[in-house]
């Protein structure tokens, strides 16, 4: 949610960006971390808004898409002008461990 400000601003002046949110549910580097170390994540599952209706709220055109759909998904919201959000909702394998 580190871009609402910008989704705000690209909006305001037509800008040609396109946000792909990796929707994890919440802060999935430090659940991942949290649980490397110390077998086991607190306080990292957020409440969080429908990304989709966040962004359509700005008047910025928003796609929920699924791996199997991002391609396609992403290159139409890459070819249309103004600013658009793709929204993929995953779970994901950050990053190896560093404290080992």
């Amino acid at each position: 949610m580190y871009s609402i400000a910008e989704l705000a601003t690209a909006k305001q002046y037509g800008l040609d960006v396109t946000w792909l949110i990796v929707d994890d549910g919440g802060y999935g580097i430090l659940r991942e971390y949290m649980t490397g170390a110390f077998g086991e994540a607190t306080a990292t599952e957020l409440t969080r808004p429908d990304f989709v209706a966040l962004a359509e709220s700005f008047g910025v055109p928003a796609t929920l898409t699924t791996p199997e759909s991002l391609t396609s998904d992403l290159t139409k919201a890459l070819a249309t002008p103004g600013p658009s959000v793709v929204v993929l909702p995953a779970l994901l394998r950050m990053f190896e461990p560093t404290h080992l």
